[in-house]
């Protein structure tokens, strides 16, 4: 596996987080004065904040694509977003992610739950360990199959085994509840209150809490996920875990998300991505636009900065710049938060906008997990799996959060439930009506919304044509990364994105 680290561009002050199979090269004659490792009061927010970055970066950009959230602008001068909006993802494409999940993020995890072991801080090994899982599980539904028990040990694997994707699953609640168990350790010589972007308080007993509720909620979304491989392990599961009592995201305070400013270097990725190499290259999707018009949605002002222009909506077809604008122009990562201001309207003569006409204010935050979403993870498990709760209300309550979320003032969201908050027909149209409304939830959350689709067939969604795209269908997983291929015999041998995840049984 290669070996490099990836340091979180940030605005903080973060110290450089040397692997430990680097350090062998560059012990000699070092300054008594420079500090050797970070310790854990600093590796912590670097963790957050990366994690936060892939919450907002290929991951977010090839699963939003793929379920059709977001269109490339085909006339930008990079026309990197639409190839990967006609699914041409190559190996050597994926290879910047890998590289910063492994290398980076799960090697700086590792580390900081070895030294909080060694400092008998439980609580910092806690939280590691539960980012650890929402890691992995994002492997796992990006890829299925990846390297799990011998990753991150560098010269001592460089070739390490790719374990499957269901063992990893199964194996990730074990350590999700050891992680929920270390924060609410009752004694730690250290515990991350204001040394973390995510989470931050100055009251221990307030971070475990939001550290255990996100924890639980991480649990109901895998277990969510083998529904409909499996709808007993599904429902048992589930169904146990609720009555277990167990803590689960109680408002949409408790929603794991990474924030930024609009302060440079520390703003969302996207506002730099936008404004520079790739400017006014990620649009709206008419598929997602469509749903929303139809319903009115209010949360349409928070999500999408619409144009002047006086073309028809029933006219965008997706996937080119005109059509993009002549509906709306999203803003990226999603709400008021992620202000985006329109200097000038204006467009070449091929439709495209021209450079300098968008440009982001960069304070909205990565939307990770929320607490929307928990609510139609139990709307569905109480639908489908029989598991505790009434699947109206959590349904409702899903909506509800989504829209206090995006602004929405409380006249408007009764109105919306009135008229779209009720569960009617078959268990089957039930279920579509849960995952278009999460769909619609989940704008922008990384990975969520195609892992949606995969394994419900919601919403219904077109592949683009042959004629355009690499394949006729809707890609199932991504590709292995290209230099992984070319140093470890260990990766699966994989054709194409048509590949399955251990979950995606749906035909």
């Amino acid at each position: 596996m290669k070996i490099n680290k990836i340091i979180a561009c940030t605005g903080i002050a973060l110290l450089s987080i040397s692997a430990q199979s680097c350090k062998k090269f560059y012990d000699v004659n070092d300054s008594p004065n420079n500090i050797q490792e970070a310790p854990i009061e600093q590796l912590l927010p670097s963790i957050t904040v990366a994690v936060g970055y892939v919450g907002v970066s290929d991951l977010y950009r090839y699963s939003g694509l793929m379920a059709q959230q977001f269109t490339g602008n085909t006339t930008n001068v990079s026309q990197t977003f639409k190839e990967y909006e006609r699914y041409n993802i190559n190996s050597s494409d994926v290879n910047n992610q890998w590289s910063n999940i492994y290398a980076g993020i799960l090697a700086d995890i590792d580390k900081l739950i070895q030294k909080a072991d060694q400092q008998n801080s439980p609580h910092y090994a806690g939280a590691a360990k539960l980012m650890k899982a929402y890691i992995f599980q994002l492997l796992v539904d990006s890829w299925g199959d990846v390297p799990y028990t011998e990753a991150t040990k560098f010269l001592d694997n460089l070739k390490p085994k790719f374990d499957k994707g269901e063992d990893i699953y199964r194996d990730l609640a074990r350590l999700i509840d050891e992680g929920i168990a270390d924060v609410n350790k009752a004694t730690s010589v250290l515990s991350p209150t204001k040394y973390t972007t995510i989470y931050a308080s100055t009251d221990w007993n307030v971070s475990k809490k939001q550290w255990t509720r996100f924890g639980n909620t991480l649990k109901l979304r895998l277990f969510i996920h083998y529904t409909a491989k499996d709808a007993a392990y599904a429902s048992t599961k589930i169904t146990d875990l609720i009555n277990s009592g167990a803590e689960f995201m109680q408002s949409n305070a408790d929603s794991f998300v990474m924030p930024f400013l609009a302060v440079a270097g520390r703003q969302n990725p996207n506002a730099s991505v936008e404004g520079g190499q790739f400017k006014n290259a990620f649009f709206p999707n008419k598929t997602i636009v469509t749903m929303m018009n139809a319903k009115s949605d209010p949360r349409r002002p928070a999500y999408f900065i619409p144009f002047p222009y006086n073309s028809s909506p029933a006219t965008y077809k997706g996937g080119n710049a005109t059509e993009a604008a002549s509906v709306a122009y999203s803003r990226l990562n999603t709400f008021l938060k992620g202000t985006a201001t329109i200097n000038t309207i204006s467009m070449n003569s091929d439709g495209s906008l021209k450079d300098g006409s968008i440009t982001w204010g960069g304070e909205a935050p990565a939307r990770l997990l929320t607490f929307a979403e928990y609510n139609f993870i139990r709307a569905e498990a109480a639908l489908m799996l029989s598991a505790p709760g009434s699947a109206q209300t959590f349904f409702e309550n899903g909506i509800r959060a989504s829209m206090l979320d995006a602004g929405v003032s409380a006249a408007d969201i009764t109105t919306y439930i009135a008229a779209n908050g009720t569960l009617t027909g078959t268990d089957q149209q039930k279920l579509e009506q849960i995952i278009n409304e999460k769909y619609t939830a989940n704008f922008g959350v990384v990975m969520e919304p195609w892992t949606d689709w995969r394994r419900t067939g919601y919403p219904a969604l077109t592949a683009l044509p042959i004629s355009v795209a690499v394949y006729d269908k809707i890609p199932r997983s991504l590709v292995y990364p290209q230099y992984e291929k070319n140093s470890n015999p260990n990766v699966p041998a994989r054709a194409d994105m048509m590949a399955r995840v251990f979950w995606d049984v749906r035909p």
